[in-house]
């Protein structure tokens, strides 16, 4: 075959495959625009008003993609942590894609303003409100400082670190040596005496507690700061 013949052969496979290409592209970037619309609105009716993130894994160009007459229709993405797989599927002409894609989650919470130590009792000093990611998280987490005002921390915290549930004690109600309000009820009568807290505890809490005028110990829940009430 000689260089013209070569020549025109090239410039006609260039036509014909060049709109199949742009079309299979165009298709793709259409599906990859209705995934994210899809996934932003999911993640944003969760009722968690955090903040999110998506970024589409880009669809292959070299899937033939059939245009799409009606509507993309979308299953609920599944997937753990921030990598979740999302499936697309074309009702007419039937056809159907798998996506994947990154989310990631952000919320305002509490973290620890500076290195705290083991035991301190935490102050509003201590701690501050900040944007994190909290994709991954699996403790609970605090998004006001007043909550964890007078806790005491479990462990070494480090600076900017989330602050869960798990690395918090949760201030005492009641220390050992306390005087304290017994409070009993019978057949709606209540009948109250003087006694002193034989242990420590947290609200619902129940310790031991001894009766100043018997001098009996009996076990009672704490009901508030000074107040316990027996069974």
């Amino acid at each position: 075959m000689n260089t013209y013949n070569l020549t025109r052969l090239f410039l006609l496979t260039t036509f014909l495959l060049s709109p199949l290409q742009l079309f299979a592209a165009g298709e793709a970037e259409k599906l990859e625009q209705s995934a994210e619309h899809y996934l932003y609105k999911h993640y944003s009716n969760t009722g968690t008003g955090t903040r999110v993130e998506i970024k589409l894994n880009p669809i292959s160009r070299k899937i033939n993609l059939k245009s799409c007459l009606k509507p993309y229709e979308f299953q609920t993405p599944k997937g753990n942590g921030s990598r979740i797989t999302l499936k697309a599927r074309c009702p007419s002409p039937l056809w159907q894609l798998f996506i994947t894609a990154e989310v990631k989650e952000f919320d305002i919470a509490v973290v620890a303003q500076s290195s705290l130590a083991r035991g301190t009792y935490i102050s509003i000093q201590d701690i501050k409100l900040k944007e994190v990611e909290i994709t991954s998280l699996r403790s609970a987490y605090f998004t006001k400082l007043q909550d964890i005002l007078g806790w005491t921390s479990k462990r070494s915290i480090a600076a900017d670190t989330i602050i869960t549930t798990s690395m918090l004690k949760v201030p005492l109600a009641v220390s050992k040596g306390d005087a304290l309000i017994i409070e009993a009820k019978l057949n709606g009568v209540s009948i109250r005496t003087s006694g002193t807290a034989l242990e420590s505890g947290t609200l619902g809490e129940q310790i031991k507690v001894r009766n100043d005028r018997s001098g009996v110990m009996v076990k009672a829940k704490i009901i508030q700061a000074g107040l316990v009430q027996v069974p």
